[in-house]
């Protein structure tokens, strides 16, 4: 108890007259050692109590260790009940031994042999499924016993009729003796059935050697028809390499055709647009040349005033066109006629758009015109 860690010391004499006080306190203590969350009665002070407390105590013992108590020598509490208590306080004891030879060993995993614990492991599913097959027999036995006992009881509590009796043991010694018989002439008839099994296997084993004899004469023997499958199959083969080696090259070429399509489409869209921005500018110098002529020139005034509104858009229409024709001649050679017919319509869409312009231009001279008139007044 002292290398457990009991709290307090036993002396030798202590159980020489009956101590079930101190009894009862080393099994609740060694009851808290397996379990602490154990839930036993403490109380002690009847004797209905006491019962119950070791009643209670053998069976959390048997339960939780598989170690049976004495309940009489346990209750008196003296000398005898020193080798029941001997019996928990050693199963601890070697357990801590053990525990601290391990650790002083240093043994850190448990060498398992794989091929063992493999065979282990199949003997223990037959067994499972043997012990699930007797188990749905025996049940099905039991499902039978309810309509099987009345009949047993009833053939065992009949009284024996010594003419049944007879009559069953007759039958059953002829049927017995028919047997024999049977067997007996099996027996006689082995002979025979022997020797014509071995004429069987003979005849066997001839036709075995026959057949494997016309079969290397089979495999000896060539078609005359292989010599040109096997040229037929070498020809269809360089066929087939020949066949995917243009399938290859066709795929490259189509892919290197859709890129050079999809270049000259990005090279179009360029020109379209530097050729905006081309029209867009002239459109902006033009405008800006008309009107530091207005305001260098004062006798365009007059001359616009008197000047009708045809003959401006003329000179307009005629300045886009010079204009449209000097950028057309500034682009490169290496357009195409698509270019020049789109560039075309552009030059209908810009010609329309400066007569507009020269209109808009005019009216905004004439307003001018009048207003410079107006200071002069």
């Amino acid at each position: 108890m002292r290398s457990l860690g009991y709290h307090q010391q036993i002396s030798m004499d202590s159980f020489h007259s009956p101590n079930f006080s101190l009894v009862s306190e080393i099994l609740f203590w060694l009851a808290m050692r397996f379990e602490p969350d154990t839930n036993l009665p403490q109380e002690i002070e009847t004797p209905e109590q006491r019962v119950y407390f070791i009643r209670s105590i053998v069976e959390f013992f048997v339960l939780k260790t598989n170690v049976k108590l004495n309940v009489k020598k346990l209750y008196q509490a003296d000398r005898n009940a020193v080798g029941e208590l001997l019996k928990i306080t050693e199963l601890l004891n070697d357990a801590l031994n053990t525990k601290q030879t391990y650790e002083d060993e240093g043994f850190t995993k448990l060498e398992i042999n794989l091929t063992y614990k493999a065979n282990e492991l199949k003997t223990t599913r037959e067994l499972a499924s043997k012990i699930t097959q007797k188990g749905a027999a025996l049940f099905r036995s039991l499902e039978e016993e309810s309509e099987l006992r009345p009949i047993r009881d009833s053939r065992v509590n009949a009284a024996l009729d010594i003419n049944e009796v007879e009559q069953s043991l007759k039958t059953l010694i002829q049927k017995t003796k028919k047997e024999t018989e049977h067997t007996t002439n099996l027996i006689k008839n082995i002979s025979a059935t022997e020797a014509n099994l071995d004429a069987k296997i003979a005849k066997r084993r001839e036709d075995l050697e026959r057949n494997s004899k016309r079969l290397q004469t089979l495999k000896q023997v060539r078609p005359a028809f292989l010599e040109e499958f096997e040229d037929l199959e070498s020809e269809l083969r360089n066929l087939y390499q020949e066949y995917i080696t243009r399938q290859r090259c066709i795929s490259y070429l189509e892919h290197q055709q859709e890129q050079v399509a999809q270049a000259e489409l990005i090279h179009i869209q360029e020109q379209q647009e530097m050729a905006k921005k081309i029209i867009e500018n002239n459109k902006q110098d033009d405008d800006l040349k008309l009107l530091e002529e207005v305001n260098n020139e004062p006798y365009n005034s007059q001359f616009l005033e008197n000047t009708p509104d045809i003959s401006i858009k003329g000179r307009v229409s005629s300045a886009a066109t010079s204009r449209n024709r000097g950028m057309f001649g500034r682009l490169s050679d290496s357009e195409t006629d698509s270019d020049l017919m789109l560039d075309d319509e552009e030059d209908s869409n810009i010609m329309a758009s400066d007569g507009e312009l020269s209109t808009s231009r005019a009216e905004k001279l004439g307003s001018i015109h009048s207003d410079s008139v107006d200071s002069d007044n």
